[in-house]
């Protein structure tokens, strides 16, 4: 399940910063920038459906609007910063019509800039300001820009899909729906999707509802919910469609799904 995360988008100078060990975060997608370094081990980062490995004193730096996610498949410990891009505006500017075909960039030269991003305070909103650009900097330097692909330039429409399904999964939506809420033409709409995640609006939309039945299953521990509690949560009209499209998603039943799931605790 696509998450688009609507407490990153509109502030000014805000930024966020935490460091992590074994890090997990299902997919998600927002407007701001956001950087990610490891500092022990290598860790493991898809942007846009592509798996990056970061090693130590490595970043990774994920434009806005590009679906990303952490994952445990490798140990390590890193730093990620989320924060609105006016903290970056000449670079940012940059990079509206460009993108990094080289993403992760190696800082083992100078990893005092990472370091010293890792120890400052929030607060700091000056020196954030500075450190941040000097790292974009290299970035810039060493990322290999090149001019970006229309099937990017179509990530602002996707998110707006992504909000609006998020927010209207659990109704009876429709592409028309959509169209007619968002200002776009169906088929615009269609090929920005299909572009980004090579599904149609039906099957992204069993998609995430899915996710987000295996969400509820997986932490149903005293067996509350019924199945077809679960499938009306989740948007779907009856059990029979909701079992057919879990089985065809998942390759198992809903059932089947949760028993494993609850054995493995």
């Amino acid at each position: 399940m696509i998450i688009y995360q609507a407490e990153n988008i509109g502030k000014s100078y805000e930024y966020k910063s935490n460091s992590h060990e074994n890090w997990v975060v299902s997919p998600h997608i927002h407007e701001y920038s956001e950087l990610a370094f490891t500092k022990e081990g290598v860790s493991t980062i898809y942007v846009d459906g592509v798996k990056h490995l970061v090693p130590k004193n490595h970043l990774i730096f994920i434009r806005p609007n590009q679906i990303h996610e952490y994952s445990d498949e490798t140990a390590s410990t890193l730093r990620c910063a989320v924060f609105s891009n006016d903290f970056i505006p000449i670079f940012y500017s940059e990079m509206i019509s460009m993108e990094l075909k080289s993403p992760v960039v190696d800082f083992s030269d100078n990893p005092s800039l990472l370091n010293e991003l890792d120890v400052t305070s929030p607060q700091e909103r000056i020196k954030i300001c500075g450190l941040l650009n000097l790292i974009c900097n290299t970035v810039l330097q060493r990322g290999e820009p090149v001019p970006l692909c229309t099937s990017l330039q179509r990530s602002n429409a996707f998110h707006q899909i992504i909000e609006y399904i998020s927010s209207n999964f659990k109704e009876d939506i429709t592409l028309f729906d959509l169209s007619k809420r968002l200002g776009y033409h169906e088929k615009y709409l269609s090929s920005a999707l299909h572009s980004l995640t090579g599904m149609n609006f039906r099957k992204f939309l069993s998609s995430y509802r899915i996710d987000y039945a295996k969400s509820l299953l997986r932490n149903d521990v005293s067996d509350q919910l019924s199945m077809s509690d679960v499938a009306m949560q989740c948007g779907f009209s009856s059990i029979s469609t909701f079992n057919r499209m879990f089985l065809s998603l998942c390759g198992t039943t809903p059932s089947e799904y949760k028993k494993r799931k609850l054995q493995n605790r």
